[in-house]
C-alpha cells in the first residue's frame, strides 16, 4: 500500500508492476532488486509511480544447488527425449524403406497387368477383324 502524492489517499493495488535492478552491488556484494508499480488514486484519479517491495538476490544465490539439480533433471529429460526421437526416426526410416520396396513391387504388378490387358485388347481387336472378314466374305457369296 502506498499513499497518493497529490491527496494522500491510500492506494492498495498497482495497475502495472516491474522489477528494477541497479548495476551497482551493495557493500555485501548483493545485487539489490526492487519492484516499481504504476498506481492510480481512486479519489483524485492521478497516476504515479512508487516502489512496491525491496529484496536482494542473496537469498536466491543460496538456492544455486537446487537450480543446478533442476538443470540436471531437465538435461536428463531432454537427453531421454532426444534418444526417443532418434529411435522413432530410425523406425520411420526403416518403415519408409519397406514401403518404397512395396510400392515398387505394386508398380511392377500394375505394369504387368496393364501389359496383359493391352495384349488381350489387341487379341480381341484381331478377333473382331477376322470375324468381320469372315462375315464379309460370306455376305459376298450369298449375294
Amino acid at each position: 500500500m502506498v499513499d497518493c502524492p497529490n491527496c494522500g489517499t491510500e492506494v492498495t493495488t498497482a495497475m502495472k508492476c516491474w522489477t528494477v535492478s541497479p548495476r551497482k552491488q551493495t557493500e555485501t556484494g548483493d545485487l539489490p532488486e526492487f519492484r516499481v508499480g504504476i498506481f492510480e488514486c481512486p479519489k483524485c484519479k492521478s497516476k504515479f509511480r512508487s516502489r512496491v517491495e525491496f529484496r536482494t538476490k542473496s537469498a536466491e544465490t543460496t538456492n544455486v544447488k537446487n537450480v543446478v539439480e533442476k538443470i540436471k533433471g531437465i538435461r536428463e529429460g531432454l537427453m531421454q527425449t532426444l534418444k526417443t526421437l532418434r529411435e522413432k526416426i530410425r523406425t520411420l526410416e526403416t518403415e519408409r524403406a519397406g514401403l518404397m520396396v512395396e510400392i515398387e513391387k505394386l508398380k511392377k504388378v500394375a505394369e504387368s497387368r496393364a501389359d496383359a490387358l493391352e495384349n488381350e485388347v489387341n487379341e480381341l481387336r484381331e478377333e473382331i477383324k477376322s470375324l468381320r472378314e469372315l462375315l464379309g466374305d460370306s455376305e459376298e457369296e450369298t449375294a
